[in-house]
């Protein structure tokens, strides 16, 4: 395992502590969250030796994009209002599960492609449904500033790795095409996932159910 690579993790570890330290004080959405990050420290803890053995991590990655979506869904679930908006994204689960299934069986190979297929299916879903919570926040605004409510660090962070996990793709399949120096991938894939786990750390940090209802 690389250094950039192990530092990820033990990004991901420091944010795991964050919400087991602040459990009893998180929101169940935030609840939701924090489990995210031994899922998603399981997964790179696997995907080296899974290399060594098979010569790729595909079949992770296919994993990771579900559990990814399935999570982040979930948090957005607990934290919007609208019910129209939770049955869409009780739907959209169905649908990605379904879809993932499919696209590991006939399109991208569970053992053998990246999955960006699925990418391109949930992170412009994962960007409406922050658009959508921004607008709720703009909606029903909480008597506290907005640096210090939970649900405005996630939705940055969510629409942070909507968009730049977008511009990577594009460039992934750019790059390759005109022949250029992929390191910059390698990199960027990190970059992208530093900032998004500090974004999401930070949620996790200033959310507490009981400030957050007595502000409403």
């Amino acid at each position: 395992m690389s250094f950039i690579a192990i530092v990820y993790c033990f990004l991901l570890l420091v944010a795991w502590a964050i919400g087991i330290a602040r459990y009893s004080r998180l929101s169940t959405a935030f609840k939701i969250l924090s489990w995210s990050f031994p899922v998603v420290f399981l997964c790179n803890i696997i995907s080296p030796f899974w290399v060594d053995r098979f010569g790729n991590n595909a079949p992770i990655l296919h994993v990771e994009s579900l559990t990814d979506y399935v999570f982040f869904s979930a948090t957005f679930y607990y934290l919007l209002k609208s019910k129209m908006t939770k049955r869409i994204i009780i739907i959209s689960v169905v649908i990605v599960v379904v879809f993932v299934v499919i696209n590991a069986i006939y399109w991208q190979g569970f053992y053998k492609k990246f999955p960006t297929n699925v990418y391109f299916l949930t992170q412009p879903l994962l960007a409406i449904f922050s658009l959508l919570l921004f607008k709720e926040m703009l909606m029903y605004p909480l008597k506290i500033n907005p640096v210090k409510q939970s649900a405005f660090w996630y939705n940055t962070a969510i629409l942070f790795y909507a968009t730049t996990m977008f511009f990577y793709l594009g460039l992934s399949n750019y790059f390759p095409e005109h022949n250029l120096h992929d390191h910059f991938f390698y990199y960027f894939w990190y970059l992208i996932f530093y900032v998004f786990d500090i974004l999401l750390a930070v949620a996790i940090l200033t959310d507490n159910q009981k400030i957050t209802l007595e502000n409403a």
